[in-house]
């Protein structure tokens, strides 16, 4: 990692690198310099982005476009790529097999934090609120649109059908169906569902303004004011892309609108809070003041339906032998999957509340 790190315009000898383990997909590698400088390296993963320069093409563009729209000054509100020293935004390295690294490097922005959940209402609103800034700052992004760098992310019929293929090559198999029984009745319950997956693809759907979104609203992409709590940049901009505003405001609600960690082997926690659901329509309303009336009506159908996607998410790749979300033990995906099951329930439960409070938020 210290040989990679030296490929960077770091200003001086890596010494010491520590990996993080927060994340699911990329490899990442806290840096540090003989002058005290530190720096955030990532290893693009392969499997889930198999064009890592669509997605480097795509962060490069983004990074450009909210510096100039900023100023240089707002270096602590935004993600800052490190140059390579042949002058490129990232660097490949040959893999002992299958096709080249991909390496990028950030500067790393100190004094900050992340949540795992939003502990509060507040911090929800913060959190919602900066990723419709984000939205915002996009307004103007010069032509051509963003790469999508995974194509169909959110076409959740789709991914019903790699469920569908997932649960045919489990039967295969004796560890698939071994995966195959433990998640008999997660199998059930997504089959229940299944018709919510055309929630954000019908005609009416298809009129929505294609924003750019970024796709993975969680607040552990929210970088926290150690000292303020302010909410101070949005991080991991691989899947930011041309995509619906419902996309972003159904992430957050599958992710902050409850208590219960992501992981949770007990459910219990896995209801829709109404003061969290609250905040997250207020702050996201107030920071992506944008939106048409159209669009609001469809943030609670994203929040249903990418409560669902997920859900099949997790549970085909739990099916698949664990081979795209990071897990540190047997069964996390199919945890993962039972948690945004039981929350869909909660969110179904209280549909009418939910379209209220939106229409009731203001801008």
């Amino acid at each position: 990692v210290l040989r990679i790190a030296g490929r960077f315009r770091i200003g001086g000898r890596a010494i010491a690198a520590v990996e993080l383990r927060a994340g699911h997909i990329n490899d990442s590698f806290v840096v540090s310099t003989a002058s005290g400088r530190r720096f955030l390296l990532q290893r693009v993963n392969r499997y889930v982005f198999p064009n890592p320069a669509r997605v480097m093409e795509n962060i490069v563009r983004i990074t450009r476009h909210l510096e100039r729209r900023l100023g240089p000054e707002s270096a602590r509100r935004r993600l800052t790529l490190v140059p390579a020293v042949d002058g490129g935004m990232w660097s490949e390295t040959a893999a002992k097999e299958g096709p080249a690294d991909w390496w990028r490097m950030y500067e790393l922005i100190e004094d900050t934090t992340t949540e795992l959940r939003a502990s509060t209402p507040e911090q929800a609103f913060l959190a919602a609120q900066a990723f419709g800034r984000f939205e915002m700052q996009f307004i103007d992004l010069p032509s051509p649109p963003l790469h999508e760098t995974i194509p169909g992310f959110h076409a959740t019929l789709n991914r019903f059908e790699a469920l569908d293929r997932a649960l045919a090559a489990a039967r295969a198999s004796v560890a698939g169906k071994a995966r195959h029984r433990q998640a008999t009745a997660e199998i059930r319950s997504v089959a229940g569902h299944r018709s919510l997956a055309a929630g954000l693809s019908g005609t009416a759907a298809r009129k929505l303004p294609r924003r750019t979104v970024h796709n993975d609203c969680k607040i552990s992409n929210i970088l926290f004011d150690r000292t303020t709590g302010e909410a101070l940049c949005v991080v991991d901009l691989d899947t930011t892309m041309p995509g619906l505003a419902a996309y972003d405001f159904g992430d957050m609600v599958r992710s902050m609108s409850h208590r219960a960690d992501e992981d949770a082997q007990n459910t219990a926690e896995a209801q829709v809070d109404l003061e969290l659901f609250a905040a997250l329509a207020q702050g996201y309303l107030d920071g992506a003041g944008f939106l048409t009336a159209a669009e609001r009506r469809s943030l609670v159908d994203g929040a249903l339906v990418l409560t669902l996607e997920q859900a099949v998410r997790f549970l085909t790749d739990h099916l698949d032998g664990d081979v795209y979300f990071r897990v540190e033990r047997p069964g996390q995906n199919l945890d993962r999957c039972r948690v945004q099951l039981a929350l869909l329930e909660s969110l179904l439960a209280r549909d009418g509340d939910l379209r209220r409070i939106v229409g009731g938020a203001t801008t």
